[in-house]
């Protein structure tokens, strides 16, 4: 069927989007509307993740794009990385519903509703996690486990604070929680009635480099109280 699918023209998301960059983060994020189309019908809910995640790799070649024009010399943009590769067939069928404490991870506490962060404060603590309202001392550490293997790295919490270069926080965990809180009440609003479809990061070379080693990512989101569908993609190296 035919899906209506816009993309949400707010001011206060570009501003979210914006401060997320400036503040040395690295996921690309997208925010869509599906409405009625033209038969008065609407698609079924996974067709309508579906669509949002092609959007949102479509978004993602189109700023390649962009970016490429702007800094490319006239007559050498042969010499730069090529576009993104997608595989449509993989994208369409490898949608998975996940649940929440698989999408946010360890790192924040569904039932305190509270983020848990990584120390900014070196030595002792530096790669101990703590309550961000808490002391970051070693008394107050979370006893969590950091390997890749075990849904620290992998999750959202994860890559939307823990990129490869260090955010600017001020080496504040209080600030790094903030801000957690505040993506998360924006984008996502009530965080027990949000859709969360996780997508093959194999479906596109774009994600080859957060396979070196930090991850890859692509989520895509419903809000029903904004009606807003957030697609989200991670992947990146030092």
């Amino acid at each position: 069927m035919v899906v209506n699918i816009q993309e949400v023209n707010d001011p206060r998301v570009r501003e979210k989007i914006i401060e997320h960059d400036e503040l040395g983060g690295v996921l690309g994020i997208f925010v869509y509307s599906i409405s009625a189309n033209y038969e008065g019908k609407l698609p079924a809910e996974y067709e309508a993740h579906m669509t949002v995640a092609r959007q949102t790799m479509a978004k993602v070649i189109y700023n390649w794009n962009l970016h490429i024009n702007k800094i490319a010399p006239r007559g050498e943009r042969d010499n730069f990385p090529s576009l993104p590769v997608i595989n449509y067939k993989m994208l369409d069928e490898s949608g998975t519903r996940i649940d929440l404490e698989t999408f946010l991870g360890p790192c924040f506490d569904t039932t305190k509703l509270k983020p848990i962060v990584r120390g900014e404060l070196g030595n002792d603590t530096n790669n101990s996690y703590f309550y961000y309202d808490g002391e970051e001392t070693p008394a107050d550490v979370l006893y969590m486990h950091t390997r890749p293997d075990d849904g620290v790295h992998g999750a959202f919490i994860y890559a939307l604070i823990e990129p490869p270069y260090t955010m600017k926080f001020d080496k504040s965990i209080l600030k790094k929680g903030e801000y957690v809180l505040d993506f998360i009440n924006f984008f996502f609003d009530n965080l027990e009635e949000i859709e969360i479809y996780a997508w093959s990061t194999d479906c596109s070379n774009f994600f080859d480099s957060g396979k070196e080693w930090w991850g890859s990512y692509f989520w895509t989101i419903y809000n029903p109280v904004k009606n807003w569908y957030v697609g989200i993609v991670g992947s990146s190296t030092d």
